[in-house]
């Protein structure tokens, strides 16, 4: 046998691995979430807790009360002059009876208001309660269902189920099924919104244009990650102030950004990017970055670090609408305010 035959054979036993490789990483993020082809054949195992079917799953609601997640994906239609942030269904949804609909928290690549959107309803539902019995669905063939049970682990969760025959295999048992709503976004009902951030976060060149159009002082741009402990306790903090959160809003629009998220966005100038790609671009090297631009786009002012005092966090507002950072320094102005 020829060295070249070998050589022939060695080849097309790697080429289908090196291909595999390839639709692996394409297929699914460092993290381990799937983000392309949503509708497709599903695993045996999920990535955390118990598959069920629906034998099963009757018999969970009989012996445990489980909450029960819906996370089928819908449209989200932007905020914007004319229109306010809203869910668009396609159709009308039918869901199992009980069940809270979470759309989109299922989509590999999760902005921070979602994660965050998710993570209080969560907690609200469970009443803070880890343990609580918690069955994520969508509908058959739908990795949505599968990504949410890794993220639910992810926050901690240790009583997941996962049933990936959804609304499909229920209605096929003969189960009824009931008309459902999607749980609204904060800023989609009425009054001040009870978060700081727009969400969802995908187009920065939109968020210009409506604060231009609101005769803001520009945007501010909140970069983090979902593993930054600093970033965390602001949320939990100063970010979900009621006062500053409407002190904020006056005069900013604000986005937040995972800087190593490469979730498609729209930048500026109307190209598409990531929050990763921008980060770099803007030279963000650190969590959290809190970054204001004006209305043109151009940098007004950046402060990274953690902010844990109220009074600090409310004078970082009125020092930059008040163009302040012209003339003396954060530091400076602070004391000053404070004498």
């Amino acid at each position: 046998m020829s060295w070249l035959f070998c050589l022939l054979i060695l080849v097309s036993l790697l080429l289908p691995l090196q291909s595999f490789a390839g639709n692996q990483s394409e297929l699914f993020s460092e993290p381990g979430y799937r983000i392309a082809n949503y509708r497709r054949p599903l695993p045996d195992q999920p990535p955390a807790g118990e598959r069920i079917d629906t034998e099963i799953l009757l018999e969970l609601i009989k012996r445990s009360n489980p909450l029960l997640v819906d996370v089928l994906a819908i449209t989200l239609r932007p905020e914007s002059a004319e229109f306010g942030l809203s869910w668009l269904p396609a159709s009308p949804r039918q869901n199992l009876p009980g069940s809270t609909w979470l759309p989109n928290v299922g989509y590999g690549y999760l902005e921070p208001c979602m994660l965050a959107w998710l993570e209080r309803t969560l907690q609200r539902l469970t009443g803070g309660d880890l343990n609580r019995a918690v069955v994520f669905y969508c509908i058959t063939d739908c990795w949505m269902s599968w990504n949410v049970v890794k993220r639910a682990s992810e926050l901690g969760y240790r009583n997941l189920y996962w049933y990936p025959e959804g609304s499909d295999g229920w209605a096929a048992a003969g189960l009824p099924l009931v008309a459902a709503e999607p749980q609204p976004l904060p800023g989609m009902t009425a009054g001040e919104k009870d978060t700081l951030f727009d969400c969802p976060a995908t187009d920065l060149k939109a968020a210009l244009n409506r604060s231009d159009e609101a005769d803001k002082q520009g945007v501010l741009l909140f970069f983090e990650t979902h593993h930054c402990p600093f970033c965390r306790r602001m949320r939990a903090g100063v970010l979900a102030d009621p006062g500053l959160i409407t002190h904020y809003r006056r005069n900013f629009v604000a986005l937040a950004l995972d800087m190593e998220s490469d979730q498609p966005l729209t930048d500026f100038d109307g190209t598409s990017t990531s929050a990763r790609e921008v980060a770099q671009r803007l030279g963000v090297v650190r969590t959290p970055t809190m970054l204001f631009l004006d209305n043109q786009g151009e940098e007004a002012y950046r402060y990274s670090g953690l902010i844990v005092d109220p009074r600090r966090f409310r004078s970082l507002a009125d020092y930059v609408s008040g163009g302040h950072q012209q003339s003396i320094g954060f530091k400076t102005y602070y004391k000053q305010q404070q004498d």
